[in-house]
């Protein structure tokens, strides 16, 4: 759908023009997996895929929600926000009002429409562009004056401690700050970052998004479980005088790997291996070097797949296939795993080629049909006025 389309949807939902339209994209990670709640280095860029947002004050208390990819209207009463159990999606939505009013912003009520074009569960983060793209309309319906970190850090709050998903902040602030075709090298602890050319079309590449059809459920999954583990790591770390994980280099960690048990090992060896791909992979970028940047796709996937162990067999199938095929330089899955997707670097003549061998492979092990998207790189968020039609 175009947004001219979103708003006249929005004029016969509600009788009247949405005042604000809002739309921040989904994201893949090229690298660093897992190191952005680590307070470690990450490489996303935002997609051409996206959330949009539209949205009208009310004079009352009361949010009603025009969900079109579900087909379902949702409302509630800003004077109790309360966690729903039939309707996921609407926690999002309820998360950020929820926030915002912890933090003393004083809203009102809205008429709001939402639609995206971002895979579902699919580790393209359409949660996160979810988030952003409410709190951007509602900055712009309110004027809170927020700035892009604020709304990244708010949006995130409410995932954390709303929808219970405890989400490292990257899925958020890529969001807000991505810029086309332009990768984001992210310091996850000091939030300082540089925006990195990805020089694609130069290099006769394209990269695919191989969407296993194995849905996750974060909240319930062993996301969390994860998190926790490498906490635990991390205080063995400190019991050694590093303060964190990149404070720490594979040789290092390996001089006090017998005071860990194995399970707590492995994440701390994946956490600290990532980090040093991430740096790596920004170098590679820098001096158009695919090749390097390939190989180390392959060397991330097999590090989530063994040390992590948030890979299954149906994403280990787009590893495999790119490994046997002369025309992918690297491959591996993004996002947080337990299913989801995978990215995958392939030379553009070869794109038809590539999906067939995957397709193939899957159809060969009895898995479901996985779908297979070429994206672009993207914007970052925006919000705009639309209309001052007074609403009824």
């Amino acid at each position: 759908m175009t947004e001219k389309s979103l708003r006249g949807l929005f004029k016969k939902t509600y009788k009247f023009l949405p005042e604000v339209s809002s739309s921040a994209p989904g994201r893949i990670n090229i690298i660093g997996e897992h190191t952005d709640y680590n307070q470690g280095y990450v490489l996303p860029a935002a997609i051409n895929s996206r959330n949009y947002f539209l949205g009208s004050t009310r004079d009352d208390n009361r949010v009603f929600i025009w969900a079109e990819n579900f087909k379902e209207e949702e409302n509630f009463s800003l004077k109790n926000i309360s966690y729903s159990k039939q309707k996921r999606w609407i926690n999002y939505i309820k998360g950020i009002f929820w926030i915002l009013k912890k933090e003393g912003f004083l809203l009102q009520g809205i008429n709001g429409l939402l639609w995206g074009n971002i895979p579902l569960e699919a580790g393209l983060s359409s949660s996160a562009a979810l988030e952003i793209s409410v709190i951007n309309c509602l900055d712009e319906l309110f004027k809170l004056n927020l700035t892009k970190e604020k709304k990244a850090f708010l949006a995130q709050k409410a995932e954390n401690d709303f929808v219970g998903v405890k989400c490292g902040l990257m899925d958020q602030f890529i969001s807000a700050f991505g810029q086309k075709d332009k990768a984001m090298f992210l310091d996850c602890e000091t939030l300082h970052f540089d925006l990195i050319p990805l020089n694609l079309e130069k290099v006769n590449l394209k990269i695919l998004v191989y969407d296993s059809q194995v849905r996750r459920q974060l909240a319930s999954s062993q996301y969390n479980k994860r998190r926790q583990e490498a906490e635990l790591a991390l205080s063995y770390l400190k019991k050694n005088g590093y303060e964190g994980f990149k404070d720490v280099n594979s040789e290092a960690l390996e001089k006090i790997r017998k005071r860990m048990d194995g399970i707590t090992y492995k994440r701390a060896r994946h956490i600290i291996s990532e980090n040093m791909r991430v740096k790596r992979a920004v170098r590679a970028l820098r001096d158009d070097d695919f090749l390097l940047l390939g190989d180390l796709l392959y060397l991330s996937h097999e590090s989530l797949r063994d040390d992590y162990e948030v890979s299954c067999p149906e994403l280990d199938v787009l590893y495999e296939a790119g490994k046997d095929f002369s025309g992918c330089l690297g491959a591996r899955l993004t996002g947080a795993g337990f299913g989801g997707s995978g990215i995958a670097l392939v030379k553009n003549e070869k794109v038809e080629d590539f999906k067939k061998k995957v397709l193939e492979i899957a159809d060969k092990k009895l898995f479901h049909e996985p779908k297979i998207y070429e994206i672009s790189v993207g914007g970052g968020a925006n919000a705009y006025s639309v209309s001052k039609e007074r609403k009824r």
